[in-house]
């Protein structure tokens, strides 16, 4: 087993390419959404916040699994990868789910 440092599958490079467009994403909507938290009812702005990256988050976390488990991708990259969007996927959906609690 060797340990390598790019992804060397093609589900590993998408993986890549979904966790950059989720930081984009996460990066936007925080640039766009950062001047309303101010607001009294600010509720709609963490739901904004969840739903902009938790898509792209999922997708970089199953091709990432996708890759280790059937392509046996064994590069840092993609574990790093895949553990942090699997983390961003899960704290998308802890802000989306606190955000509606609060609401209702």
């Amino acid at each position: 087993m060797s340990l390598a440092i790019t992804p060397k599958s093609a589900a590993g490079r998408w993986s890549l390419l979904f966790a950059a467009i989720t930081v984009l994403a996460s990066l936007l909507a925080w640039i766009v959404l950062l001047p309303m938290l101010g607001f009294p009812s600010a509720t709609w702005v963490w739901h904004a916040l969840g739903q902009a990256f938790a898509g792209p988050a999922a997708a970089a976390a199953a091709l990432g699994l996708v890759s280790i488990i059937h392509y046996k991708e064994r590069s840092v990259l993609i574990w790093l990868t895949t553990s942090a969007a699997l983390a961003a996927a899960v704290a998308a959906g802890v802000i989306m789910y606190s955000a509606v609690a609060e609401y209702q």
